[in-house]
C-alpha cells in the first residue's frame, strides 16, 4: 500500500499527519499479507490506560468536532460527495487515539504499544472494509479544517467517495489541541441465509436456476465448501466453483460472471461462511456452485 509520508506546517506550531488508507482485499487470503498488530482489547471498550488518560483531559471540545463533521460535509455536498454519517464506535476509537496524543503531546497514528487504526475500529464495535485517518495538533480547534484541506492526502481522506461514516474527536490539553478524523466504509453485518439470499438474487437475474436439489450439493455442502480452500465435501461434484470475498453483496466478480456468461452452466448453489482471513476488517466470504 501506498505510504503518505506526513506533512508538517510551521505556522502558529501547528503540524499535521495523514494515515496511509487501509482496505481489506476483494480476494480470499491477501489479508494475510497486511501486518496487523494483535492486541488484547475487548470490542466496544478501551484500555484501562485510556481511560484514565480521557479521565485526567480538560472536557472534549463537542463543538469543535460538530464543526469539523459539518465542515467536511459541506466540502463533499459542493462536489456532489454523499455525506458522512457520524458513527459512535469510530468517534470511541477517534477519542481514545485524541487522548494518546495529547498525552504524549504529539502526533502519530501509532504509540509504542497502542493498537494500529484498523484494530482500535474494530476493537470499539465497528465494521468495515477501509478505513483512514486524519490526525492534527494546533493551538486552536478552529485550524484543523483548513490545515486538512491545504494537504493533498488530507483532502482526499475527507472526500473520498468510498467511506461513508467518520468518527471526529478533539481535546485540549496544556494550550493545545489534538483532533482525530477516523474515515471509514461500513459493512453491514448480516446472517448466512441473508448473504445467499442476496447473491442468489443475483444468479437468478443471469437466468440460473438456483438452489439445491437432487442433482446439486445441499446447503450443508455449499457452506463447507466455501469454508474449504479447496476440494468439494459432497457427492454432486460442481462443474466449477467460485470462493470469492467481498465487502458489498449487490455485485459477483468478474471472472464469475464471465463463467456464466459461457452458457455453459444452468444451476448454482450459494453457500456462505465465516471470514477468517481479514483480521479487523469486515468481509463476505462466498462460494458459488455451478452445475450444468
Amino acid at each position: 500500500m501506498k505510504q503518505i509520508s506526513s506533512v508538517r506546517i510551521g505556522v502558529n506550531a501547528a503540524n499535521v499527519h495523514m494515515r496511509k488508507r487501509e482496505k481489506t482485499p476483494s480476494v480470499k487470503g491477501l489479508c494475510s499479507s497486511l501486518a496487523l498488530l494483535v492486541c488484547g482489547l475487548i470490542a466496544g471498550s478501551l484500555p484501562t490506560d485510556a481511560a484514565s488518560i480521557s479521565s485526567s483531559l480538560p472536557h472534549p471540545t463537542f463543538h469543535a468536532e460538530q464543526f469539523l463533521l459539518a465542515a467536511a460535509n459541506r466540502e463533499r455536498a459542493e462536489r456532489g460527495i454523499s455525506q458522512l454519517r457520524f458513527d459512535p464506535m469510530l468517534s470511541e476509537a477517534a477519542r481514545f487515539h485524541a487522548a494518546q496524543m495529547a498525552s504524549h503531546g504529539d502526533i502519530s497514528h501509532q504509540f509504542p504499544g497502542e493498537p494500529d487504526l484498523s484494530r482500535r475500529g474494530a476493537a470499539a464495535g465497528a465494521h468495515f472494509s477501509l478505513i483512514s485517518e486524519n490526525v492534527a495538533e494546533a493551538p486552536s480547534a478552529s485550524m484543523f479544517h483548513e490545515l486538512w484541506m491545504h494537504s493533498k492526502g488530507h483532502r482526499e481522506n475527507l472526500l473520498d467517495p468510498e467511506v461513508n461514516v467518520v468518527g471526529i474527536a478533539v481535546v485540549s490539553r496544556n494550550g493545545q489541541f489534538y483532533a482525530v478524523e477516523d474515515f471509514a466504509s461500513t459493512v453491514e453485518k448480516v446472517t448466512f441465509n441473508e448473504q445467499e439470499e442476496a447473491v442468489t438474487q443475483l444468479l437468478a437475474q443471469k437466468g440460473l436456476d438456483v438452489g439445491p436439489n437432487m442433482r446439486t450439493s445441499t446447503l450443508a455442502q455449499a457452506r463447507l465448501a466455501c469454508a474449504m480452500d479447496t476440494g468439494f465435501p459432497g457427492r454432486h461434484k460442481p462443474w466449477y466453483i467460485m470462493r470469492y470475498t467481498a465487502d458489498r453483496l449487490d455485485r459477483i466478480p468478474v471472472q464469475l460472471d464471465e463463467r456464466i456468461r459461457s452458457g455453459k452452466y444452468r444451476q448454482a448453489v450459494v453457500g456462505a461462511c465465516q471470514d477468517n482471513s481479514s483480521g479487523a476488517f469486515t468481509a463476505y466470504n462466498i462460494a458459488v456452485l455451478l452445475y450444468p
